[in-house]
């Protein structure tokens, strides 16, 4: 990636990434997460598609989804081996 490639954001759309992606999302599941593959787990599926979206698949935001959802999904694997 070159400089020429990264979309230029204003502060308030980085904000407004932020805040949606840390508490809309990230607060919204990172303490009750489904059973990875379940009908829930489509819920997280569908909100990270929706966020991608919203704000035409930035990279900012894509980047930071896809170390959320691998968190989400981590942590899912892990409790189903309790």
């Amino acid at each position: 990636m070159t400089l020429d490639d990264v979309e230029i954001l204003t502060g308030q759309q980085v904000k407004e990434i932020f805040y949606d992606v840390y508490n809309g999302f990230w607060r919204k599941w990172r303490d009750n997460i489904p059973e990875f593959h379940s009908a829930e787990w489509d819920k997280i599926v569908e909100h990270e598609k929706r966020l991608r979206r919203k704000y035409r698949s930035c990279p900012l935001v894509v980047h930071m989804i896809q170390d959320l959802m691998d968190q989400l999904e981590a942590r899912s694997r892990k409790q189903s081996d309790r």
